[in-house]
């Protein structure tokens, strides 16, 4: 990366630490790639296609409880990343301190919740399986549920870690994670018959101990950020809870329109399809991932240069970030191609069914979601989401009944629930950069007055 270095003495500092952190992050997010793939590997070698169907819905299922935090996570990152910039280490541990509270005693509440419910509920029809009995899949929902809601907590040294602009050290914290949960199903497979109770203790706890490292390694070298219970303070909640609560609406529609196409699978089709979306998900979504190397590090840098008004770096960082999109269209088309090729080398398995349509859909869906983070992700940073609040409300409105009529009434199979994803994703990503472009000239006219 010598033309990187080159660049460097020309650029502003903030872009300089823009390309620092996607340097350092590159190595570990191309391992983490290759783990992720030899991990779907080893998973459909310990597991069947079925049963990999059921984890896949399971582990997405659970994940949405991520997205109710009431914004918690996403508020600390931004008043963090504020209390930073005017050098408040005080108010920076305090709001820290608060998130951490706030969270556990959210993640405590949930697991005690569904802890008592869970005899109650039909696990077998709400998985759509005749395989498990209703008392194997409730351990194993409890089993999940319970690493989920501890990462939950743990996983604030991300907020942490985006707030200083060191994003690379979030994606080196992924790549512990993914090396864990390998050496995990290796391990399980040698060692063990096909069992999802030993797998989920095996996965959660790797999330767990790859957090829980990082956290005591950073807060170890910056006791001057180390959370603590005396920190804690009410008032600063509330501001935690007022930004973050809009961060939870959008978080709301975003995991309808995003996490639910393997449950709607599951319901109108079977486990297989099931594996088949995730699948090519997987394959595509590679180029999500590379992307957000990128785009991750601007949240919290938006932040910092809307309050100083630096309009000139905004305008220019979004116009490259919007060719950066376009160059993805022939990215997009030569995975296209190379389709059946790469995921039958990849999988060492047959034929899974999946057809150009699949992965023209699932391309063209990448395409518009990296296209709507650019934009959410410069409307998060200065806090301004209104529009983009509106326009998920309807897409999450919309995304179930459209993939439900697509399937259906046209038995479009799994191209059915894609095709409802990009139109309901399409809403902001056609009508975002007209407020993009209104918020660059605003903040232009308030620099010049002064």
């Amino acid at each position: 990366m010598k033309f990187l270095d080159e660049w460097q003495s020309k650029l502003h500092a903030r872009s300089i630490n823009l390309i620092q952190q996607f340097k350092r992050s590159f190595l570990f997010k191309f391992l983490s790639i290759l783990i992720s793939f030899l991990l779907v590997r080893y998973l459909l070698k310990y597991l069947d296609v079925s049963d990999y169907g059921l984890w896949a819905v399971i582990i997405s299922f659970l994940n949405w409880i991520i997205f109710f935090d009431l914004g918690i996570a996403n508020g600390v990152k931004n008043k963090l990343s504020e209390a930073i910039s005017r050098n408040d280490d005080k108010e920076a541990r305090q709001y820290l301190s608060t998130g951490y509270v706030a969270l556990a005693g959210f993640s405590s509440s949930i697991f005690l919740i569904v802890f008592f419910l869970s005899p109650y509920i039909e696990w077998d029809i709400l998985f759509n399986t005749e395989k498990y009995d209703n008392e194997f899949l409730r351990t194993l929902v409890l089993i999940i549920l319970f690493f989920t809601l501890s990462n939950f907590v743990l996983s604030l040294i991300n907020a942490v870690f985006n707030a200083i602009q060191k994003a690379s050290l979030q994606v080196a914290n992924q790549f512990i994670f993914q090396l864990f949960a390998l050496s995990i199903v290796l391990f399980l497979i040698q060692f063990t018959d096909s069992n999802l109770h030993y797998l989920a203790v095996g996965y959660g706890g790797s999330m767990f101990i790859s957090n829980l490292s990082l956290s005591l390694w950073y807060y170890g070298k910056n006791k001057w950020l180390r959370p603590h219970w005396r920190y804690f303070d009410s008032n600063k909640l509330n501001p935690i809870l007022s930004l973050g609560l809009r961060f939870f609406l959008l978080q709301i529609t975003m995991m309808v329109i995003l996490t639910t196409d393997r449950f709607i699978l599951l319901q109108l089709t079977d486990t297989n399809e099931v594996t088949r979306y995730d699948v090519i998900y997987k394959y595509f979504h590679v180029l999500v991932v590379f992307h957000t190397l990128i785009n991750s590090p601007l949240w919290a840098i938006y932040t910092e240069v809307y309050q100083k008004k630096d309009y000139l770096w905004i305008e220019k960082t979004m116009k490259n970030m919007i060719y950066l999109a376009g160059a993805y269209i022939v990215i997009i088309a030569f995975m296209v191609l190379a389709g059946d090729f790469v995921i039958k080398l990849w999988l060492n398995k047959g034929d899974l069914g999946l057809s150009i349509s699949n992965y023209l859909f699932m391309g063209s869906l990448m395409l518009f979601s990296i296209v709507h983070s650019v934009l959410a992700y410069f409307t998060n940073g200065i806090s301004k989401t209104n529009l983009q609040l509106l326009t998920s409300v309807i897409g999450a409105v919309i995304n179930i009944p459209l993939s439900i009529f697509f399937v259906r009434e046209f038995d479009m199979g799994l191209n059915g629930v894609i095709l409802a994803t990009i139109i309901s994703l399409s809403l902001f990503c056609f009508s975002g950069p007209v407020q993009v472009i209104k918020e660059i000239r605003s903040l232009k006219a308030e620099a010049q007055r002064i």
